[in-house]
């Protein structure tokens, strides 16, 4: 067993690094396929689930078990905020902006300090809420609000830096 989880923990680290294809071959070799059988689900192999959705997301395209992995990984490492960044990137990968927010969020209630997921936050743009909620984002008066807020930022950032 320990064989494996320095198994795990070396794919984990070469997913890190952006070596998915590396990765995932290893990640072949420690779960056999897609789908890991039910003996390897425990809490100390569930930390490389979402890396091998990740992996499987980037190199092979395969997002429905992608998915799956990280939401599996979410459900028996609830507490490991990389589940959640991982689960960001596929639903990113597969084209899915709103439920890569969705997945940040949902894993920033819990970890609301997280650098990974705070990164990844930054990296997707999260968009500020319109001025005036009740009013679609593209309304007139939401519109300019926004340009006004945007140039009052703008302003004040010129500010600090002198």
């Amino acid at each position: 067993m320990t064989d494996i989880l320095k198994r795990i923990d070396e794919a984990v680290a070469l997913t890190k690094a952006e070596k998915y294809l590396r990765a995932l071959t290893l990640f072949l070799e420690i779960y056999g396929s897609e789908e890991p059988p039910s003996p390897m689900l425990s809490s100390k192999t569930a930390t490389g689930l979402s890396h091998f959705g990740l992996c499987l997301a980037m190199m092979q395209r395969k997002f429905k078990p992608a998915i799956d992995l990280c939401k599996l990984a979410i459900e028996l490492q609830f507490y490991n905020a990389d589940h959640y960044a991982n689960l960001a990137r596929v639903y990113v990968a597969a084209g899915n902006r709103k439920k890569a927010v969705d997945a940040i969020e949902q894993g920033l209630k819990s970890h609301a300090e997280d650098e990974t997921l705070l990164d990844v936050r930054r990296q997707l743009g999260v968009r500020a809420k319109p001025p005036v909620p009740f009013l679609d984002r593209a309304h007139p008066i939401n519109i300019t609000l926004g340009q006004a807020r945007h140039a009052k930022k703008a302003s004040s950032k010129g500010l600090k830096k002198k």
